[in-house]
């Protein structure tokens, strides 16, 4: 008798499953797999014109919902890399979006469609962890005129000379070069 019912549960949360499954993942992974040759699609060259385009940022995609707040229904998903051809008035960080489907996204999930410009070649990061001092002129002993934090970007203003480099931006004066590494 136990086992008879242990049998019937096991049937119905298999149904159960497979009508979840069908219901809610199967429209998301269809509206995924259409399109799967993207940069010869013509609905992603109409999502690339122009001030209209925008990438999906992340890697597992975005939902795209019916009202512009998380509590809209979902009407599918775009996977991450494709374009979207978004239209004007952004309402609370949701942007409507009419290609590849009509509704809403989050703003912070899109990204531009242009590729960001390689930095200027005198450009460079400061590489010191607890960052670089800046002297007037290029000597130790010389006074400091600041500090720029790990991280930040510098624009330099001609070639090493003694180790020492004269930057422009974020301040003016000089820098041990060693600390300093190409921007990326």
């Amino acid at each position: 008798m136990k086992q008879h019912w242990l049998e019937l549960k096991l049937q119905v949360l298999t149904a159960s499953l497979s009508i979840a499954v069908s219901t809610f993942i199967m429209p998301f992974v269809s509206a995924n797999a259409q399109n799967l040759n993207p940069a010869n699609n013509k609905e992603n060259q109409l999502a690339q014109a122009a001030d209209s385009c925008r990438r999906v940022f992340p890697p597992e995609g975005v939902y795209v919902h019916t009202q512009p707040t998380v509590y809209g229904s979902v009407i599918g998903s775009i996977a991450g890399g494709r374009y979207v051809r978004i239209e004007p008035k952004n309402i609370n960080d949701w942007v409507p979006i009419s290609i590849p489907l009509k509704g809403y996204v989050f703003a912070g999930y899109l990204t531009s469609c242009a590729p960001a410009p390689p930095p200027p070649p005198n450009c460079r990061q400061v590489a010191a962890n607890n960052g670089i001092y800046v002297y007037q002129q290029p000597l130790a002993k010389s006074p400091i005129v600041g500090l720029i934090a790990s991280g930040r970007y510098v624009m330099i203003e001609n070639q090493s000379s003694n180790g020492w480099v004269l930057i422009s931006i974020p301040l003016k004066g000089y820098v041990f070069a060693n600390y300093l590494s190409e921007c990326s």
